[in-house]
């Protein structure tokens, strides 16, 4: 690994670039689920001080992304059950008030076209199976019903919110999953354009509750990754 760190290229603390570099690699699993990771070799990687990298442990750790015991050292934690049923149930919390916020907007214009604009590319990067890029539309869509909104703000608490959500879309999702996002996608768009509450509000609960259905048989079958509480 080789990960270069200037912090006048981003404004950002070592700490943070730091924090943001590891959470990122622990999100995408490229720190594998219950594998030891070292300060020391990482903070070599990275090319910085042992600091940044011990308070971005820190930061970790209260996140539930690293368990450190002491003597023992820092191993990053696996997917736990409580963790992502926390995160979903966050998630929809914020998403279906934007959702109900979005079907009652005056003018929905802006709105609908800046949704159907991220299906239509979402369309070709399902079909030639860029699933990075797909996911990174995928936030676009979510971001601009709040912006649209008028409640931009707040997407940087859902992002917050959903940390759990995103790792587990990393470790089981694939390109039928797309597709599958794809049409839920097109349903949530289609009751919003048509302000019609009742309908947007069951599609996206539909839409944030399908990787519900996957959790069990993900803990069952991938028992590194994922743990099932107690």
């Amino acid at each position: 690994m080789s990960k270069s760190i200037t912090k006048r290229l981003t404004g950002q603390s070592m700490s943070d670039q730091v924090f943001e570099i590891i959470l990122g690699m622990i999100l995408k699993l490229e720190l594998k689920p219950r594998s030891h990771i070292s300060e020391a070799q990482l903070a070599k990687d990275l090319g910085v001080s042992r600091t940044p990298v011990r308070e971005a442990f820190q930061k970790l750790e209260a996140l539930g992304f690293l368990d450190i015991v002491p003597q023992r050292g820092s191993t990053v934690a696996p997917i736990r059950v409580s963790a992502f049923r926390r995160s979903q149930f966050m998630r929809e919390a914020f998403e279906l008030a934007l959702v109900r916020r979005a079907t009652e907007l005056e003018d929905n214009t802006a709105l609908c076209s800046a949704i159907q604009r991220e299906i239509k590319l979402q369309e070709v990067l399902s079909e030639i199976g860029d699933e990075a890029a797909f996911f990174q539309s995928d936030e676009a869509f979510h971001a601009a019903i709040a912006e649209h909104c008028g409640l931009g703000d707040v997407w940087p608490e859902v992002l917050r919110v959903k940390l759990y959500m995103d790792r587990f879309r990393y470790a089981v999702y694939s390109q039928r999953d797309t597709r599958a996002i794809l049409v839920q996608h097109k349903e949530v768009a289609e009751a919003i354009c048509a302000r019609d509450t009742d309908a947007a509000l069951k599609a996206m609960t539909r839409h944030l509750r399908r990787a519900n259905h996957m959790l069990e048989e993900a803990v069952r079958t991938d028992p590194q990754t994922f743990e099932k509480d107690v």
